[in-house]
């Protein structure tokens, strides 16, 4: 085929591609239905959004913040479907939400020239405070209870040590303080050169109206896709999905191929702090999470050292579908929610002592 036709062809083939990726992220888009966005803004000059919602019923005191996990935003636990929103539905409790986005996801927006290059370490050095900051100047409040999913949960659980006074209680969802079960992600950090392309969103957005017709095996590591509503899913993926960073990842194969959970320099060690917390915490597990199956919940749960309970909801339930599972709105959600009751009160009335006890489920 003589050359200039195939340049019309590669032309031909790239309208196509962008034609596709336009009109699929215009289709399957799920805004966020949140009252508000603030931004905090940290020491080396990021804007950190916080997307806030309001409380619907009668109003608890401290505030929620949510944290999401790694390669997605504050959409997968803020989702544009209000069913499948957990800030939606602890807002409803009377919880003033707020649904962080870290540095490089969501709406948080870089200083010029920033260094495209963080780690967990940076996250709670930077952008954590400055989100605790930024949430007390808003309500007063000088604490506010933690929800976080996966990531968002190891960076909860090593802030309630770093940050005791700012933190009055966590929910820990499919937080991994240990990396010693994961064999199929002791596999994946080895590609994590691949895996950290800044293609990762476009593709992600370029698959979703696929999602659900085909569901590779490395995938059911973060989505137990039987469990979730193909709509769902193919939403997610167009809307949540996040670049992975390479600092970020290279933490992550420290921390697994150590076994370890501590900051890049070695100086701190986060796993070391659990034993000396004393907020109450709530540890969530699936038995179909291959990012963090029950065996490293549980063995996070039992290291914490404040009030602590522990609950497994079984085989229908992965990782990121102990969010978006099909049944998670009557399932996981009312179990945070009334976690949450238990460490909170009432606006206006007087902190009670924090009750000791513990269950495990």
């Amino acid at each position: 085929m003589p050359a200039p036709y195939l340049v019309l062809l590669a032309l031909a083939a790239l309208a196509l591609l962008v034609l596709h990726y336009l009109f699929w992220t215009w289709k399957l888009r799920a805004p966020g239905t949140q009252d508000e966005i603030l931004y905090a803004t940290t020491r080396d000059g990021w804007r950190i959004a916080l997307s806030h919602r309001r409380a619907r019923g009668a109003p608890r005191q401290p505030p929620v913040l949510l944290c999401h996990g790694i390669a997605v935003n504050h959409l997968s636990v803020d989702f544009g479907v209000d069913r499948y929103s957990l800030a939606a539905f602890l807002s409803g409790a009377g919880f003033d939400c707020y649904a962080l986005d870290l540095r490089g996801h969501g709406a948080s927006v870089p200083p010029p020239g920033a260094i495209r290059r963080w780690n967990l370490d940076t996250y709670l050095r930077e952008d954590i405070p400055a989100a605790l900051d930024a949430i007390r100047a808003a309500t007063g409040a000088p604490a506010v209870l933690w929800v976080g999913h996966s990531q968002g949960a190891i960076l909860g659980l090593a802030a309630c040590g770093l940050y005791p006074d700012r933190i009055a209680g966590i929910v820990s969802i499919a937080g991994p303080g240990h990396f010693h079960a994961q064999k199929q992600l002791t596999r994946l950090v080895h590609l994590r050169s691949l895996m950290g392309s800044p293609l990762t969103r476009i593709g992600a957005r370029m698959l979703a109206p696929f999602a659900g017709f085909w569901h590779p095996g490395f995938a059911q590591l973060a989505v137990h896709a039987r469990n979730v509503e193909r709509p769902v899913y193919r939403r997610l993926l167009a809307n949540a999905l996040e670049n992975l960073q390479h600092g970020v990842l290279d933490q992550f194969a420290t921390f697994v191929r150590e076994d370890s959970f501590r900051s890049m320099d070695g100086r701190v060690d986060y796993r070391a702090t659990l034993a000396r917390t004393t907020q109450p915490a709530l540890f969530l597990s699936g038995e179909k999470d291959g990012l963090a199956p029950p065996e490293v919940v549980e063995a996070t749960f039992r290291e914490w050292g404040g009030p602590k309970r522990y609950w497994n909801f079984g085989r229908d339930y992965g990782h990121t579908d102990l969010l978006i599972g099909r049944n998670a709105p009557e399932v996981v959600y009312p179990v945070v929610r009334d976690f949450l009751l238990e460490c909170s009160r009432p606006e206006g009335a007087q902190a009670e002592p924090r009750d000791a006890a513990g269950d495990r489920r």
